[in-house]
């Protein structure tokens, strides 16, 4: 068991952290949820040991923890050779061969360099390097942001029958559903635990709000309540019996106002977003006519040919490796056609929301580049980025100190400053909390112009309401 008492961490005078209390083990699936930046990924930090305590215990009793982090790297290498070296003895190989076979990994190419692999795959490499240590305990930060949905599916069915206690940062709500038996939320510094999978979660947190929300209305009336009763007394007229009442009922108010104060629960949602479209439907928006892309003698697909016309919503999808962000790089003029044609309807907007946002500039602070790459002025541009849960102080940070999700979510607010005709958006949801995925969901939903989206969160896509699907896979495309 792994027991932690009174958690809290502090990062520059700031407690993200406070008093946390938990206990985890007996083979529990957990799933952890919460806001972009509210402390997840500290939590599973500290009880890896990779980040120091404030105050606190984490006792670990009869446990080995494995670490599988958000964001990792590997060497320049061969994927053979790095496997290689996380063996003590090479007799030990077989305990690779074995997990190779559980990861559904035994057919890679050993002599492919790990920095050519798919994200996907770098993950299996990642749960070989924790699993020959055999932890008892395994902690993954946002699993899913690295699979494929057939992935997805391999790994839901992989953390059902794993023996280990399995402790997840996700915001795949059909993932949690199908692994978790535990929800813990972390909200306001503090963590909550509720037990079931993710929609028992949300329907428990619902009751739970409706109690703290009847509590501060009750809380209201007696608070109102006791300070009439402090005025009437201030009335009595005896000086002895004047002085007495008034004091007991400064007693009350200090008992029962002040020290027992509620504050109403408010949701800490992002904005919600608009894009409005001027592009008629059934106007052309992508043609690709016979189009191929190889690299070198790697051919990734060949003759392509689709429409996407206004006002559709298609959902790309298919396995990692197959092309789909390459085709995606290839209607934005990012990589250069092998062969064929691909036209952009004439005068329309076009949105582009790339994978792994790269265009920033990490020593600057948000609002600063926010104004370089939107043109916005001072003022538009603080209000706008307050829309998307960046304060006042956030502000003023280099972007380099922000999280992934938090990342996210400020490379969307860019992307979400203008209108577009044409939205075209690969993997946007990835290091998005659930509360801000619902808030793009619901913006995507009413958009009336046309949506091309590569996603492998399937909740998302259905929520959104897709009314074409394209399947890369083998290197052809199949309507659906």
């Amino acid at each position: 068991m792994i027991t932690g008492k009174k958690i809290t961490k502090i990062y520059i005078g700031d407690p993200i952290l406070e008093n946390l209390d938990f206990t985890m083990g007996n083979n529990a699936k957990i799933g952890i949820v919460g806001l972009n930046g509210c402390g997840k990924t500290t939590l599973l930090k500290l009880i890896a040991g990779e980040e120091e305590l404030t105050s606190g215990t984490i006792m670990i009793q009869e446990e080995k923890i494995g670490y599988i982090p958000q964001e990792f790297s590997f060497p320049d290498m061969l994927a053979g050779e790095y496997i290689e070296t996380l063996l003590d003895e090479e007799w030990e190989i077989y305990k690779v061969d074995t997990l190779l076979k559980q990861l559904k990994f035994d057919n890679y190419d050993p002599y492919q360099s790990i920095k050519t692999l798919s994200e996907g795959q770098k993950m299996k490499i990642k749960m070989i390097e924790v699993l020959l240590n055999e932890p008892t305990i395994l902690m993954i930060d946002e699993p899913t942001n690295h699979l494929d949905i057939e992935g997805i599916f391999w790994f839901e069915k992989y953390i059902k029958h794993l023996q280990k206690t399995v402790v997840m940062i996700s915001h795949d709500r059909e993932f949690l559903n199908t692994t978790v038996d535990e929800i813990w939320e972390i909200e306001n510094k503090k963590l909550i635990r509720f037990v079931g999978n993710y929609d028992n979660y949300r329907e428990e947190k619902l009751k739970l709000i409706g109690k703290w929300n009847q509590e501060y209305v009750d809380f209201l009336k007696k608070k109102a309540q006791l300070e009439r009763l402090l005025e009437n007394v201030r009335k009595i007229k005896d000086g002895k019996k004047r002085g007495r009442a008034i004091s007991s009922a400064k007693r009350r108010i200090d008992r029962e106002v002040i020290t027992n104060a509620k504050e109403k629960y408010e949701s800490k949602k992002m904005a919600k977003i608009q894009f409005a479209s001027g592009v008629s439907k059934h106007k052309l928006m992508i043609r690709f006519e016979n189009v191929s892309k190889s690299y070198g003698k790697n051919e990734i697909f060949k003759d392509l040919s689709f429409e996407v016309r206004g006002g559709e919503k298609v959902w790309l999808f298919g396995p990692n490796g197959s092309g789909k962000s390459t085709m995606v790089k290839l209607i934005m003029g990012q990589e250069k056609l092998t062969s064929g044609d691909i036209t952009l309807g004439v005068n329309i907007d076009v949105g582009y929301f790339a994978q792994g946002q790269s265009n920033f500039d990490s020593n600057k602070n948000l609002l600063d580049n926010f104004l370089e790459l939107t043109g916005s002025d001072y003022d538009k541009g603080f209000g706008f980025l307050r829309r998307y849960k960046f304060e006042k102080d956030d502000l003023k940070k280099p972007i380099r100190h922000l999280s992934p999700g938090q990342r996210a979510r400020y490379a969307f607010a860019i992307f979400a400053y203008n209108d577009y005709d044409l939205l075209i958006l690969d993997e946007p949801t990835n290091h998005l909390d659930i509360d801000t995925t619902e808030i793009i969901e619901e913006s995507l939903r009413n958009f009336k112009g046309t949506l091309f989206l590569v996603s492998h969160d399937r909740f998302f896509v259905e929520r959104v309401g897709m009314t074409k699907v394209v399947n890369l896979s083998d290197g052809t495309l199949k309507e659906y």
